[in-house]
């Protein structure tokens, strides 16, 4: 019985070495619909907004898609008012997405009712954390 225990518990240790090493690699994904805009961006509308969180799938200048890992792609239109932030810098344009691995999440934030139209690209994902039994979500931080 000893023997068994032992190797099991072997067993179970490499498991949750394994999982540990994997997790992080793992991409975070999904959309959280907020109220109200934390932020004040031009073209938010009061009835709030949609972060949507994934790697990219692709990036043009007219584009950027999103994919998730169910299959799901989500796609945003690009203009002249989107706001590019690459860290805590603001940058004047899209091409700085190119360079992200194809696992980096990146975060979108959209009208909720206009879910085609970017409104910030960040080059990081959101925060989440569980406070008290209820889900945190903090955007990233906006460049300046």
């Amino acid at each position: 019985m000893t023997a068994q225990f032992s190797a099991l518990n072997r067993l179970m240790i490499l498991f949750l070495l394994v999982l540990g090493a994997i997790s992080p690699s793992m991409a975070q994904q999904g959309q959280f619909h907020l109220a109200s805009s934390p932020i004040i961006i031009e073209g938010a509308t009061p009835g709030g907004v949609l972060a949507t969180y994934s790697p990219i799938m692709a990036v043009y200048n007219i584009m950027i898609q999103l994919r998730g890992d169910d299959g799901q792609v989500y796609s945003f239109n690009l203009d002249a008012a989107t706001v590019y932030c690459q860290g805590d810098k603001k940058v004047s344009d899209w091409t700085y997405l190119k360079k992200i691995g194809k696992k980096t999440t990146v975060t979108v934030l959209t009208n909720d009712d206009a879910k085609f139209k970017a409104l910030v690209v960040w080059d990081q994902a959101p925060v989440m954390s569980d406070s008290s039994g209820s889900l945190i979500f903090t955007l990233p931080p906006m460049c300046k």
